[in-house]
């Protein structure tokens, strides 16, 4: 379990810091994000796609050491239940 959990993460760590790294080049291929323009302004699909790499990075790596396991039950326990 712990082997997956360190595989899982560390893939998803490599995919955050790729979609950081060559986020012109994704927002080439795919268009702006109307949202992301209206909300962050000019250039907002940048940094929406710089929060995307940068909020999966980190969610990877407390998924890899087991912190996210501990911390969701506690905050998603009341709405499900």
């Amino acid at each position: 379990m712990l082997i997956k959990r360190i595989f899982i993460g560390t893939v998803c760590v490599v995919l955050g810091l790729l979609l950081i790294k060559f986020r012109e080049k994704v927002q080439k291929i795919t268009g702006t994000v109307n949202y992301a323009e209206k909300i962050f302004g000019p250039g907002g699909t940048f940094t929406f796609y710089l929060l995307l790499g940068s909020i999966t990075v980190i969610l990877a790596i407390l998924y890899m050491f087991g912190v996210l396991q501990r911390i969701l039950p506690g905050l998603l326990g009341p709405i499900f239940g």
